[in-house]
């Protein structure tokens, strides 16, 4: 006959089950207020002999002929609060919810791990996996391991409906504990949230990052043109948050934009501040890749992506107000090449008065004499082809 929910007297003579398990541990009824002294009672996880393949939970009271009560397994309520601090909830009729005090982390880690398994085994009708050193057993060893024979699946114990709500508090307990650097309340609440493997993300809060909005400098280029643009942007926001913007306002997808901040080319998770932006007029470059062509016929080899020419063109002029740039008429003989010097470093071709490179930084040659030029913010035609800039982005586009 099955114990009765609210819990039976456990028996204690010879005749009992084997014990799987047995530990010692604090125990204090959680209702009973915060005055409530603990009391050091003994808990057993034994196989049901009246039904096969079923377990119960014993508490006992540590003195010898003590009285304790049992619990079918599948009636409690377990949950594991952190390393050392469990809670048992019976079913109703019972003392009420318990909370469990383990000296030794590594003793509690084990009887939770059996609890896990014996109530998944048990709703399967299966004896639970138990390693050599707990079958059976009297309270173990805090030296004893268990070794497991093979890998378990992962095995959740029973969830209360106020479950979320307590995951939400231990990641507020998380960071509250990071926040003020309390190491040892941050490894307990990462603890409990790994056992029950909770989801998480973790990022920096806004306060961490400088302030904002600040006014970013972009100059805009694809194959054929190139523009100036001023971008609202906050710097905790991401490389990926700023392809949307630039998306949603001039119509390029982020597939075919590379941006290239304080000489790296940025990956699209990362912050702009990480990238060194935090001050109104801080610059970057943005490299527009083109699309590729349509698919090529059976048997025919795929040719290379190209640029569509003229995009900046058709976009930028009316944005700025500034006039179209003219379309360059076909002509077998060369185009003279475009006033600037070219970067030694990475082969941009800078205004003739910039003093260093516009996108690495790079100073001018000694050798190049500035000319006077008008203003910077314009769209310029690029006659030159395709820069050897491009297939070096074109080779990161795994970034994106």
């Amino acid at each position: 006959m099955a114990p009765p929910a609210g819990g039976a007297a456990a028996s204690s003579d010879s005749g009992s089950p084997a014990v799987l398990l047995a530990v010692h541990a604090a125990v204090r009824p959680l209702g009973a207020g915060p005055d409530a002294e603990a009391q050091l009672r003994r808990l057993q996880l034994s196989a049901d002999p009246e039904r096969p393949g079923r377990f119960r939970l014993e508490l006992l009271g540590a003195g010898h002929g003590a009285v304790g009560l049992e619990w079918p397994l599948e009636s409690v309520y377990y949950n594991v609060r952190g390393p050392s601090q469990h809670e048992l909830q019976p079913p109703p009729g019972g003392p009420g919810t318990l909370g469990l005090h383990f000296t030794d982390p590594q003793e509690a880690q084990r009887w939770a791990a059996l609890v896990r398994s014996a109530t998944m085994e048990g709703q399967n009708g299966l004896p639970p996996a138990l390693g050599p050193d707990t079958c059976p057993v009297s309270p173990p060893s805090p030296l004893e391991v268990p070794t497991p024979k093979a890998p378990q699946p992962k095995v959740h114990l029973p969830w209360s409906p106020g479950d979320l709500l307590e995951k939400e508090e231990l990641a507020g307990r998380l960071a509250q504990a990071i926040e003020s650097g309390d190491e040892k309340r941050a490894a307990e609440a990462a603890a409990t949230l790994a056992q029950h493997h909770a989801a998480l993300r973790i990022q920096l809060q806004e306060a961490c990052f400088p302030p904002g909005p600040v006014r970013l400098q972009v100059t805009v280029e694809d194959a054929a043109s190139s523009a100036h643009v001023s971008l609202q942007v906050h710097p905790h926001c991401t490389v990926r948050a700023l392809q949307e913007q630039v998306f949603s306002e001039f119509g390029f997808p982020p597939a075919v934009q590379r941006w290239v901040i304080g000489r790296c080319l940025c990956a699209p998770e990362c912050s702009l501040a990480s990238y060194g932006v935090r001050r109104d007029g801080d610059p970057a470059f943005l490299y527009l890749l083109s699309a590729p062509r349509e698919a090529p016929a059976a048997g025919r080899n795929p040719q290379r992506p190209h640029k569509t020419e003229g995009d900046l063109g058709r976009l930028f002029p009316q944005s700025l107000g500034l006039p179209r740039a003219p379309q360059p008429a076909s002509s077998s003989l060369p185009t003279p090449l475009q006033p600037g010097w070219s970067c030694p470093s990475c082969t941009f071709i800078n205004a003739p008065s910039r003093p260093g490179c516009e996108m690495c930084s790079t100073q001018r040659p000694w050798a190049w004499d500035t000319l006077p030029t008008g203003s910077t913010q314009q769209v310029t035609r690029r006659e030159d082809g395709p820069r050897s800039l491009d297939p070096l982005l074109n080779l990161s586009g795994n970034l994106s």
